[in-house]
């Protein structure tokens, strides 16, 4: 009851902000993660104030755009916006219309908040609408990931040239998960998952490791750490960035408020090696830190290769 009555209190502020004029018509409301940090509320709690705006009609939520402020006229009239284009074509659904519109929710709020009813209000229809293109969310979540690889492409390289074809893959990799963050979630090391445009991007990496005269195991374990490497780095970006929305301080920034305390620490009896490097100025970029650790990881192989007295 608590809490119910939190999220209605909430929600009346940015409804009173809506009728004050304070927030305009078409602008976009609070996300829920800005709510969350706003408020300081759990997500379950910020995502009820968004249907609570959206059952009072006087938000909604557009594809592309997020939860925008309903025109005033509509708000009178109790109307919803009339559909046009895809909307429209309510009949017609396909699935690469479905996946597309989770993939945007995706980009802009984040992995854990595309549900098949948000995706299902983001492209007016039921819910049950979408169920005859996709049986669950899991199948919803692979269909994304493997969507955001469609049109990738590995350059021309040689076999014979290993570390340029394995670097080349990894880097693929690294750029889809750059784009959209939340599609390392998605994938599994143990578990490997049918994705037609990922899969030819496995057999890139394993023919080449297969190439340089490895046997299965030395295969499988070269590709499953460079893909645990730029999986776990993704990881590690997507995490930094809801930290940075959540304090609004950069790694940096955050290093420099806790740079007096670390440095009295470290420099105490006993922590010569944390001692040392606090000495130093290291700018936080994960660009650089995956860069490091992929070569190292190359660096390895090509020592496993020479240990085998494998050619090349």
């Amino acid at each position: 009851m608590a809490d119910r009555a939190l999220y209605l209190r909430i929600a009346d502020e940015i409804a009173g902000d809506i009728r004050s004029g304070r927030l305009a018509e078409g602008r976009p409301v609070p996300s829920t993660r800005r709510i969350v940090r706003d408020w300081g509320v759990a997500m379950a709690t910020a995502t009820k104030v968004i249907g609570a705006l959206r059952a009072a009609g006087l938000v909604e939520t557009i594809p592309g755009s997020g939860t925008i402020v309903r025109r005033r006229d509509e708000r009178a009239a109790g109307t919803a916006r009339p559909a046009t284009g895809e909307r429209a074509r309510r009949a017609g659904l396909t699935q690469r219309e479905i996946v597309e519109a989770a993939v945007r929710i995706a980009d802009t709020d984040g992995l854990p908040l595309v549900t098949m009813r948000r995706v299902a209000v983001c492209l007016g229809v039921s819910t049950m609408a979408l169920y005859r293109h996709v049986p669950n969310r899991s199948d919803l979540t692979l269909r994304m990931a493997d969507s955001v690889f469609a049109g990738a492409r590995l350059p021309e390289i040689p076999m014979a040239a290993w570390r340029r074809r394995l670097d080349a893959a990894a880097h693929l990799f690294w750029t889809v998960f750059s784009r959209h963050p939340w599609a390392a979630e998605v994938f599994s090391l143990s578990r490997p998952q049918l994705m037609p445009n990922v899969l030819p991007i496995a057999e890139w990496s394993l023919s080449t490791l297969r190439a340089m005269g490895l046997d299965a195991h030395d295969m499988l374990c070269a590709h499953i750490n460079l893909f645990g490497h730029v999986r776990g780095m993704a990881l590690v970006r997507l995490a930094e960035t809801q930290a940075e929305e959540d304090t609004g301080m950069s790694a940096d920034n955050w290093m420099r408020l806790q740079d007096g305390g670390l440095r009295r620490w470290a420099q105490s009896a006993g922590h010569p090696g944390l001692g040392y490097v606090v000495q130093e100025r290291f700018d936080f970029d994960l660009d650089t830190v995956f860069e490091y650790g992929l070569q190292r990881m190359l660096d390895g192989i090509d020592a496993r290769r020479h240990a085998l007295g494998l050619p090349g």
